[in-house]
């Protein structure tokens, strides 16, 4: 696999992007810059969620279940759910490894800690295992100051033993946010993982549609809008992609509800790129239709663009 950065954008409207469970579930947001903010954690768990739509046995990191309804913890979902077909009790290390890299595209892209046995399972030699992912990303932030709301409504069960009030909630959602997602596709780890081309192109996918049927109450109404894909000749790599795009508007920051409202703006971003030029093998972008229309001028002629179901 050819190493690979991407700048993702995206955005939505009246939605809460990423909770934080420590914060009564409101937006993830720096306080200090008013940016909000969505985690490695949670773009991943969107690229998983979309991957299992198309076969959930491909997916490690998951909720496993048994024939009554319990919720298994790891090591049990290990050795009795993910059919793996070798025995894990007579299988090696490297036997073990081999078996899940081969079944898990989710671990082969974003690595993990498996446990197998523990203390107590003397039989089983191999107690955990570890995998270093190629894919990562870092936190992504939104491109401009966001506007909070608080939503305050009934629920439609009585409050306790007063069987006159119902249960009140309380939720906090952004008006709108724009944000910037950097992420790279290491080759020599997807070395290490198993992870190919065609994994990485069922990753991009899986990013892109997997943003906008996130049909949840809370994220329904995300668009994926721009997605710059840089695969380089070597290991070269341009970073902080992120951190080279801004927009320019005539609102306030807080003010902004619509791609509308703003202009994107790649000058940083496509002269940093003329450095690499010679590391570069191709650059591609898959767009969406509105922001196509009305940022087209800041493209650059360079870049291919791709239909993200030819991915």
């Amino acid at each position: 696999m050819l190493k690979k950065e991407i700048l993702f954008l995206w955005d939505g409207e009246n939605f809460n992007p990423n909770g934080d469970m420590l914060n009564d579930n409101a937006p993830r947001m720096d306080e200090e810059t008013g940016l909000a903010e969505a985690t490695d954690v949670r773009i991943k768990r969107t690229i998983r969620d979309e991957l299992i739509k198309d076969d959930p046995n491909q997916i490690f990191i998951k909720i496993y279940e048994d024939n009554n309804g319990k919720i298994l913890d790891a090591k049990t979902a290990m050795i009795e759910e993910t059919k793996l077909n070798i025995d894990i009790k007579k299988a090696n290390k490297d036997e073990i490894m081999k078996a899940i890299l081969s079944n898990f595209i989710d671990i082969r892209a974003f690595g993990g800690v498996l446990p197998i046995s523990d203390k107590k399972e003397k039989e089983i030699k191999t107690k955990s295992v570890s995998f270093t992912g190629p894919v990562q990303f870092r936190i992504s932030k939104s491109l401009h100051k966001v506007s909070l709301k608080h939503i305050k409504g009934s629920g439609a069960f009585a409050s306790g033993n007063d069987k006159d009030a119902k249960t009140l909630r309380e939720e906090s959602f952004l008006d709108y946010a724009f944000f910037a997602t950097y992420g790279i596709f290491d080759n020599n780890n997807a070395k290490n993982t198993n992870f190919s081309e065609d994994d990485a192109k069922k990753i991009l996918k899986a990013l892109w549609n997997g943003t906008k049927n996130l049909t949840t109450r809370t994220k329904i109404g995300q668009i994926p809008r721009f997605l710059l894909i840089i695969s380089y000749k070597n290991n070269a790599f341009t970073g902080d992609l992120n951190n080279l795009v801004s927009i320019n508007s005539q609102k306030e920051d807080e003010a902004i509800r619509s791609i509308k409202d703003f202009k994107i703006d790649f000058l940083n971003l496509k002269e940093k790129l003329k450095l690499y030029k010679n590391d570069i093998e191709k650059i591609e972008f898959i767009s969406d239709f509105n922001f196509k229309n009305l940022n087209e001028d800041e493209f650059d002629k360079s870049w291919v663009e791709i239909d993200v179901n030819s991915l």
